[in-house]
């Protein structure tokens, strides 16, 4: 754009939220009414800005919640390729191709790729999980549900390693405060054949028990592992626990062999019994 006469400044570009920037060939300038209105644009004396339109704030949102089927709930911003199927369910923002079917499910931020198969009040709080739910104490949400998460991971060597939600690094399985959690986790280790041992040895075990979580997330764990498929059968001798990941997070830890590389899944079932009084 040419220089317009009497003005040694210009527009340069217009911001996402409507704001012109001009410039005098070397620097960025804000320019005054005078010059705003003389390129045909519109001048806010409020806050001495030059604008090519209004800004809508909730413009971003609309462009960023895009591939929804939304028939039943709001979709914060952020979410893409999501189905809300029923009646006032949540979506936290950046929640990618995830599925709600029932009523009043929430899904917290940044989840991808889960999914609420029925019931009410069910709460989505990691990466990949399907929760069946029991409904709301004094419509609360994830009071009572039934939930399922894959963890994965690999060892060289028999230091007792946590495995990842959906193998994610880091990623682990969210505790919940003033909750009594059932557990049961079938965990599978295979030998990949590098290091040690045979390609295909295995080992099969079974995590049951439960977990306590109190308001501060302080936990107590009661549990027995089994050995699905005994040692002499499959050629690996491994354990796996559930203990706490993080300081707000839990999951599958497993044992391995020194010098074997081995490939972990374990795909666990919680049962999550979430009072509302404190302990």
């Amino acid at each position: 754009m040419d220089y317009k006469k009497g003005f040694n400044i210009k527009p340069k570009e217009v911001l996402r939220t409507g704001e012109i920037i001009f410039t005098d060939g070397t620097n960025d300038v804000i320019p005054n009414q005078s010059a705003c209105e003389s390129y045909g644009y519109k001048y806010n004396a409020a806050t001495g800005t030059c604008t090519a339109f209004d800004y809508d704030s909730t413009l971003e949102r609309k462009f960023n919640n895009i591939h929804n089927n939304v028939s039943g709930g709001v979709t914060d911003n952020g979410t893409q390729n999501t189905i809300l199927n029923g009646q006032q369910h949540i979506t936290k923002g950046n929640n990618f191709n995830n599925i709600l079917n029932g009523e009043k499910h929430q899904i917290e931020n940044t989840i991808k790729n889960a999914n609420v198969l029925s019931g009410a009040y069910g709460q989505i709080q990691n990466q990949g999980e399907v929760v069946l739910s029991g409904g709301g104490f004094n419509e609360a949400l994830g009071m009572s549900q039934m939930s399922f998460v894959q963890q994965s991971g690999n060892t060289t060597d028999d230091t007792q390693t946590s495995l990842y939600t959906q193998y994610i690094t880091n990623k682990f399985i969210e505790k919940v405060g003033n909750s009594v959690i059932g557990f049961e986790a079938n965990v599978i280790g295979v030998n990949t054949g590098i290091g040690t041992g045979t390609t295909g040895e295995y080992g099969y075990v079974q995590v049951t028990g439960a977990v306590t979580f109190t308001n501060g997330l302080a936990s107590t764990y009661y549990q027995t592992t089994t050995h699905i498929v005994p040692y002499g059968h499959s050629g690996l001798h491994i354990t796996a626990v559930m203990k706490d990941a993080t300081a707000t997070s839990f999951g599958v830890a497993v044992t391995g062999l020194a010098e074997t590389y081995i490939q972990w899944t374990a795909s666990i079932k919680l049962w999550r019994n979430n009072i509302q009084q404190t302990f």
